[in-house]
């Protein structure tokens, strides 16, 4: 980062105790920026986007070595702290521009806060994901470009999970099947097995249980044996790349020949088990559950169950408020500065009193007074220069850590 520019950073308001947002949320925040000395600046703007992305290569190589890669935007919205006056009001090529303060192109020596604030959009996209060869992100990201300087950024990302919104009743439906196997070579008689699960749909860190019903009327000795697999799938200018993982993998007691034995299996889903996916054109993430009989020297009777993973802050309480002690920052209060020219300059060392006296918070006034922005003495205009940021104004902030 530029001498000049001691700190910029990034700060969103978490909106529950899960640290996760959904289609229609408000995101809101912060930018903080202390500078040395005067900056002027080009462009300043915070953006929020929502992408996925593919990429994996095949075959080994120069010649024979192929990548493929696909990429999917879901949004980009923009706020403008400062923008160059050629471009404003001009369109953005698939930007949503977002209203919002601006202030004057020259920044002074000091700390200042610019707020912002989003809304995500009232759409079906694919909750946040990092697999093997793709990922689903959710990035917050400033930029603050300078004349004749390197740009100088900083982003966060955001937890996106899919909303709740009442429509997937069909995941607590049950399901069951029923598999028979007639013994042919090595063996005799017939076995059946019958397998019932509560539900299709479950939350990260929930129990899966399933109801199996075994007859062994067979010659023959058998297993109960059970998995939860899950599938990875990315696709890119018509490839599939797919990946197979088993979450859970368990071979129960033998049923002799001849008995018939009845079964509760409990399958504890890990809390931070990656959430499923079908509503993402180049990234599915898919699992199955699966329960069969082990049988020797032949095929195994086998059924199936397609498991749909939810994550687990689809279901939170309401929140109750921030942590105990967190202080969120109080609304900024912009300085308003007179376009040059319509006034002499101040006296070296002293900046003029923009609001009338009267209106102004007098010392030790209740926090949340601010003067009415409206009681400008005569000859100023409201052209707001960055606000300044007191840090004595907040004990707290979330400032998540990741890595991108």
């Amino acid at each position: 980062m530029s001498r000049s520019i001691k700190e910029l950073s990034l700060h969103y308001d978490p909106i529950n105790e899960s640290n996760t947002f959904t289609s229609g949320d408000f995101v809101e925040g912060r930018v903080v920026l202390e500078v040395t000395k005067e900056v002027k600046v080009d462009s300043f703007f915070v953006k929020l986007t929502g992408d996925a992305n593919v990429r994996w290569t095949e075959g080994s190589g120069d010649d024979q070595e192929t990548t493929y890669s696909d990429h999917e935007r879901y949004f980009k919205l923009k706020q403008y702290f400062i923008q160059k006056s050629s471009k404003k009001g001009k369109s953005e090529k698939n930007t949503t521009l977002v209203d919002g303060e601006t202030y004057g192109p020259v920044i002074r020596p000091g700390s200042h806060v610019f707020p912002f604030r989003f809304q995500l959009p009232q759409q079906n996209t694919p909750p946040s994901f990092e697999g093997n060869h793709g990922w689903v992100k959710y990035v917050l990201m400033v930029k603050l470009s300078r004349p004749w300087k390197p740009t100088s950024t900083t982003y966060t990302e955001l937890t996106f999970v899919l909303k709740n919104d009442g429509t997937n009743d069909h995941l607590l439906q049950p399901q069951a099947a029923t598999q028979d196997k007639t013994m042919k070579l090595f063996g005799s008689g017939k076995m059946s097995m019958t397998a019932t699960t509560e539900k299709t749909g479950y939350m990260q860190g929930e129990t899966i249980r399933v109801f199996v019903d075994i007859d062994n009327s067979s010659s023959r000795d058998v297993k109960l044996k059970y998995s939860l697999k899950q599938e990875q799938t990315f696709i890119a200018r018509g490839r599939t790349n797919r990946g197979f993982k088993h979450i859970v993998k368990e071979t129960r007691d033998r049923i002799p020949s001849g008995e018939k034995s009845k079964f509760i299996v409990d399958m504890t889903l890990p809390r931070d088990l990656t959430v499923t996916i079908e509503n993402c054109r180049i990234i599915k993430v898919q699992y199955q559950l699966k329960i069969s009989l082990d049988v020797s020297f032949a095929s195994d009777p086998a059924v199936t169950f397609p498991v749909v993973i939810l994550s687990a802050a689809q279901q939170c309480p309401p929140w109750q408020g921030p942590p105990a002690g967190f202080q969120p920052y109080l609304p900024p209060q912009p300085s308003l500065v007179p376009y040059p020219g319509e006034l002499p300059p101040p006296p070296s060392g002293l900046y003029p009193n923009l609001y009338d006296p009267a209106v102004l918070p007098h010392p030790g006034a209740a926090v949340g007074v601010y003067p009415n922005p409206h009681a400008i003495q005569s000859g100023f205009h409201p052209a707001p220069s960055a606000p300044v940021y007191d840090p004595n104004q907040s004990t707290k902030e979330f400032s998540p850590n990741v890595s991108y």
